[in-house]
């Protein structure tokens, strides 16, 4: 037996190996020995004079020594008998050395414990190896709870195929830049940005690992932001209006004017649904400003350098509508020439379907295939193109009942929201009236070069009892007309500037609702009716929203909605 050849096999496992005789004299060593010690040249020296340490101390337990430079190293002995001759392979590993495969792996789990960002790795078959402390506070576990255990029983996905490892496992295909609530902790969801990557060595899956960081702190002061500086140009409104962008937009949440609770946390919810990549439904009457939201959603998000195209959909007529949305080829139809539609022109930016409930239903059956597929056909053609666009659709009557009326496929419903917004209208959010009012005062004495301070108590009364039906748009074309009837000199707004037609219909609703003020109106009636058959469903489903929802036939954001609105508590738990 060529224990010499042993020791260069064993070379390629570990670097510094000695071959010693029973007499303790070096007969090989490794490449690496003769370069660290006895200035290259150690063979057929005695151990302990090239050594700070003896055989026999080693044979007795794994040691460790120190050279004359303060480098140490961790000491093995095994001992090889062949006959009557005995030699000893001794083992020496430097704890310092990054080539050292022990010390390599206990650095980088070291570094993976003490970052900031969460890791998470899953191995060939799907269990968790690699779960430091970050990602436990990320996920709210203990670290132990997770490793040894699969991917998705550790985060309850139950099923495999629920697993974004397990989907990048099969398909090798990184997930980039993913953001999304990851959790929630008292009711307050924490969002996290992530990066899923597969692991890939000589062409074989070995396994999937995760790099997340939460931003929930830096979304939440981003929101801060905007709020404030929203709240800084309702003030300042006399500088500007709205800005044009070269993306195609006006508005930002910064135009959006309401300081109502409902109206507060209507922006924080649209700001957090602008950072998500799912298609997003904006429910709303007409007038309630369902595309200011829908640009200031591409403005706050990651696509806001890209185009925002919108289109209302009751505005174009069905045979046209087809070749706007997905283009045509030259020849298609009469006149035809080759142009992309607007599902092409969005490229990566936003694509705003308005009014998408005048949509005719052959159009809506060719939309929720353009959206289940991501590729579109131009009108003629026969090749396909990808969509990379996010779309966002409006309606201003109950999804729920547009379906149950069949003037929105259900199966397109579940495609266009996978987010839903819910715009309140203006009568709902009372304190919001004044704000707006000053809002367009201030930009209507710029454009009128007028100097109005203020409303009259008497028409402030007013404009707080009228309901508003045509919402935020009515309400700027009342101001509108009052001031161009202003005098000169003229510092307060009222009823007597008002047009014939504009007078008599708020004169004539003040007074109705008065008559009905000695007794409950229909108004507060219904409310209470409402309330009763909200509040006798919620206890039919144990306080479930969801099951409620669906039982009542409306929607779960309409629902929350009603339930704050009225004031319904669960007094059960209380």
């Amino acid at each position: 037996m060529n224990l010499r050849i042993i020791g260069e096999l064993l070379e390629d496992f570990t670097s510094g190996i000695v071959l010693v005789n029973d007499r303790g004299i070096i007969e090989w060593a490794s490449r690496y020995v003769r370069k660290e010690f006895n200035n290259g040249k150690p063979l057929k020296k005695v151990f302990s004079d090239v050594f700070p340490i003896n055989l026999e101390e080693i044979m007795l337990a794994d040691r460790k020594v120190k050279d004359p430079n303060g480098k140490s190293y961790s000491v093995r002995i095994r001992k090889i008998a062949e006959g009557e001759n005995i030699h000893y392979f001794v083992f020496l590993e430097s704890i310092q050395d990054f080539k050292n495969k022990d010390t390599r792996i206990f650095c980088l789990e070291k570094i993976i414990d003490t970052i900031s960002e969460g890791i998470v790795m899953s191995d060939y078959d799907g269990k968790v190896v690699i779960y430091n402390e970050a990602n436990g506070v990320l996920d709210d576990m203990n670290p132990h709870d997770a490793i040894g255990k699969y991917i998705w029983e550790a985060y309850k996905y139950n099923k495999e195929d629920k697993s974004e490892h397990r989907q990048v496992f099969n398909s090798g295909d990184a997930i980039i830049n993913k953001y999304r609530a990851h959790s929630y902790k008292n009711g307050i969801p924490r969002y996290v940005s992530y990066n899923t990557y597969p692991i890939i060595k000589d062409e074989e899956k070995v396994g999937v690992f995760s790099v997340c960081q939460n931003i929930t702190k830096l979304q939440s002061l981003l929101s801060e932001t905007i709020e404030l500086k929203r709240k800084y140009a309702q003030k300042e409104s006399s500088n500007t209006n709205s800005y044009d962008s070269i993306n195609g937009t006006s508005y930002t949440f910064s135009d959006i004017v309401g300081n109502s609770k409902p109206m507060v946390n209507l922006i924080k919810e649209a700001q957090t649904i602008a950072l998500l990549d799912n298609n997003i439904l904006i429910i709303g009457d007409t007038g309630t400003g369902k595309e200011v939201f829908a640009q200031s959603i591409h403005n706050f998000g990651k696509r806001s350098n890209q185009p925002f195209i919108g289109i209302s959909c009751a505005a174009i007529p069905e045979n046209l509508l087809e070749s706007i949305l997905f283009g045509a080829v030259k020849g298609a139809y009469t006149g035809a020439v080759d142009h992309q539609g607007l599902f092409e022109e969005a490229g990566e930016g936003t694509l705003f379907l308005d009014e998408l409930n005048s949509m005719p239903a052959t159009m809506q059956s060719k939309l929720l295939r353009v959206l289940q597929e991501r590729k579109v056909r131009r009108v003629g053609g026969v090749s396909t193109v990808n969509i990379q666009c996010r779309v966002i659709s409006a309606v201003n009557e109950d999804p729920q009942m547009l379906i149950h009326s069949g003037r929105l496929r259900q199966d397109l419903f579940y495609r266009i929201a996978g987010l839903c917004l819910f715009i309140p209208p203006l009568q709902d959010r009372k304190e919001d009236i004044l704000g707006l009012s000053e809002y367009f005062i201030n930009k209507y004495n710029r454009l009128m070069n007028k100097n109005i301070k203020r409303l009259s108590s008497e028409l402030k009364d007013a404009m707080l009892s009228y309901y508003w039906p045509g919402n935020i748009r009515e309400l700027e074309h009342v101001i509108e007309n009052i001031m161009i009837r202003t005098g000169e000199y003229q510092k307060e707004l009222n009823i007597k500037n008002m047009p014939q037609y504009l007078r008599e219909t708020f004169l004539g609703y003040i007074t109705q609702k008065k008559a009905r003020d000695n007794s409950e109106s229909l108004t507060e009636t219904l409310k209470h009716i409402e309330k009763k058959i909200i509040l006798e469903g919620l206890k039919r489903n144990k306080w479930n929203i969801s099951k409620t929802a669906k039982d009542l036939g409306i929607i779960r954001q309409s629902l929350i909605y009603r339930i704050k609105k009225l004031d319904i508590k669960n007094t059960s738990e209380q």
